[in-house]
């Protein structure tokens, strides 16, 4: 990381509590359940490289000279979660430039900069087709006054986590002013808070997005104080907790839980949101007619009722969903883990498929967890995806995770991403604490060998432009390790099939040797050094002979069989007209260097191998090269 980035470390910090909560619209609209698994010491890396540029200014107001001399940082979140920051500075008429990245409109952008204390930031996505865009920085003067602020709707989002309650809390603020309103640290011992909130009494845990230290919104006991910076416009503040289920004592009101909060501003309008299959909540002026809206991709019924004046409270009661801690009731019939690997980490994506077969939802004792995901020793989480947030995934105290529930009837799938360093070797350990029926490690093929005796080889397959390598292990025990041992193909290397190949070759060679008479010595040119093509080529012969291999065994089809293997072999001979097309030759030192033509048809048609003219016979795989047919 450069000195630059260094520096914007602070910035991108705070530009993503704007994203989270404040003037910019972030990826989800809603703060996730604690996941308490994190890398706070972990680089960003840069953002995924392109051909686009982005361009802007930063000035204030329209009327104001462009302000020099500014750090601005860019913030790229893509589709799968991973984050990219770098910076730049301004020049003196205020522009900017970040040049080199991805153009993916998937990946979303945030540009952003601090001045006199104050995040400001702008979205930018790429549309399809553009290579250029223009993202000007719209900086603003700030006041401390915040009595024109209004309160137009408080919004409540619940949720079952384990047997908690996560409640969400979204305050809407609107700002009618041009200025931007902010009250400084050092000034707020001698000015009100701009927005003040409650929490209810016995909560189990507060959850700001930065583990309670936001420093724009501080919390002293059950009080919320929120200083800004507040945008001309509409925002939101959001926070939440946990609030511990019923205790499960005897009555009518035993799978009942009562939630009272004040507001101290009140609020022009009430909205309750709860998932669309839960009993309508209970509350002063709330009906039980509802809207249905979704939420990152989850449905939920959305309750209007009646404002509130300022100091008055919420008082609402939700009925807590049958449940059972039954584990036996909880099955593991499929796990898919995705890897990728470099010479730096191993990356993987993981997505266990797990199956209830009680009639109601299934939840974790107290003290107790559904299911254990152990990480590997070192790694890095990265993060939980889709909805499986709600599943009450928290760590277990050992690196891993662990499910607490609610699991719903039925099939669920809980995926998650970490990161394993790579030291002197890759390796990457899977293990489970219930039976798994089948185990499925799809590794991207970038030459690489897979070392593990319980894998069973299945077929590659082709997905868009990239080549992965199925293994696929039935019936993993409670407790077993499953250690997957990565080794990168050296340049050059080949295969033990290939080894066999090339000893027969230098047997041949030596007995030519030997039966030839001697010659003058001449010179020879050094050995050339393999190329790209070279070794993607070779890691696809090696791709042709497992094929081959699993197809003599019986693992896979004729139909499967001949179809993957035409594939593999036309990238092949594409690969070989490439090289062939790029040779030169120089048969003498100090001769003219004389460009080759190649001919499209010198391939041998069994193999693809290229062959030279006047071949009988090709010296890779045997194969005629008459007027046969050549073997389907």
């Amino acid at each position: 990381m450069n000195r630059l980035e260094r520096g914007s470390a602070p910035l991108l910090l705070t530009l993503l509590a704007l994203v989270a909560g404040l003037g910019v619209p972030g990826p989800a609209a809603w703060a996730q359940a604690p996941q308490q698994v994190t890398s706070p010491n972990a680089d960003v890396p840069k953002p995924p490289p392109g051909s686009g540029v982005i361009l802007g200014q930063a000035r204030v107001d329209e009327n104001t000279a462009p302000i020099a001399d500014l750090t601005v940082a860019l913030y790229a979140l893509r589709a799968d979660g991973a984050p990219g920051l770098t910076s730049t500075q301004t020049d003196e008429s205020g522009l900017f430039r970040f040049a080199g990245i991805s153009t993916d409109p998937s990946v979303v952008y945030l540009v952003g900069s601090e001045y006199l204390g104050i995040p400001f930031a702008q979205r930018a996505v790429f549309e399809p087709g553009s290579s250029e865009l223009i993202v000007n920085l719209a900086l603003r003067k700030s006041i401390e006054d915040g009595t024109r602020l209004t309160i137009p709707e408080v919004t409540y989002k619940f949720d079952w986590v384990g047997g908690q309650l996560f409640v969400q809390v979204s305050h809407q603020i609107e700002n009618p002013l041009d200025e931007v309103i902010y009250v400084a640290p050092e000034r707020r011992d001698q000015n009100p808070a701009l927005h003040a909130a409650s929490l209810p009494e016995g909560i189990s845990e507060y959850i700001d997005g930065e583990k309670g230290q936001r420093q724009n919104l501080l919390r002293e006991g059950n009080q919320l104080s929120f200083w800004g910076p507040i945008y001309p416009g509409p925002q939101e503040v959001r926070y939440g907790f946990l609030l511990p289920g019923p205790a499960g004592s005897e009555g009518p009101d035993s799978e009942k839980i009562d939630i009272v909060d004040v507001l101290p501003r009140g609020a022009g309008a009430l909205r309750v949101l709860l998932p669309a299959d839960a009993p309508p909540p209970q509350g002063d002026g709330l009906g039980e007619a509802f809207e249905k809206v979704s939420i990152d991709g989850e449905d939920y019924a959305s309750y209007s009722g009646a404002g509130l004046k300022p100091g008055d409270s919420v008082r609402l009661r939700l009925s807590v969903p049958e449940s059972s801690n039954d584990l036996d009731a909880l099955s593991l019939p499929r796990a898919d883990f995705w890897v990728d690997h470099d010479d730096t980490a191993i990356r993987i994506t993981a997505e266990v498929h797990v199956d209830v077969s009680a009639p109601a939802r299934l939840l974790a004792a107290p003290g107790e967890n559904l299911l254990e995901l152990e990480l590997p020793a070192g790694a890095e989480f990265l993060g939980l995806s889709g909805s499986t947030r709600l599943l009450g995934v928290t760590p277990n105290g050992r690196g891993g995770l662990a499910v607490k529930g609610p699991l719903v009837p039925g099939p669920s799938v809980i995926g998650y991403r970490y990161r394993v360093p790579v030291t002197d070797s890759a390796r990457l350990d899977i293990q489970f604490n219930k039976p798994l029926d089948l185990l499925n490690v799809l590794i991207a093929d970038n030459g690489v060998v897979i070392e593990n005796d319980r894998l069973h080889r299945k077929r590659p397959f082709k997905q868009g432009t990239r080549f992965y390598l199925h293994r696929e292990a039935y019936q993993v025990d409670p407790g077993e390790l499953i250690s997957v041992g990565l080794t990168p193909l050296e340049r050059g290397a080949v295969s033990s099939g290939g080894a066999q190949v090339a000893a027969f070759a230098m047997a041949g060679i030596a007995a030519l040797f030997l039966a030839l008479p001697l010659r003058t010595r001449r010179t020879r040119p050094a050995p050339k050094e393999v190329s790209e093509l070279t070794l993607k080529r070779e890691i696809l012969y090696e791709s042709i002979r497992d094929l081959d291999i699993d197809f003599e065994t019986g693992k896979i089809d004729e139909a499967d069989f001949k179809l993957v293997r035409e594939e593999l072999r036309a990238d092949a001979i594409a690969l070989m007209r490439q090289e062939k097309l790029g040779e030169t030759e120089s048969p003498e030192a100090g001769a003219p260097v004389t460009p080759v033509k190649a001919d499209p048809g010198d391939f041998c048609p069994g193999c693809g191998v290229a062959v030279g003219t006047g071949w009988s016979f090709c010296s890779a795989c045997g194969h005629g090269l008459g007027t046969e047919t050549p073997p389907e």
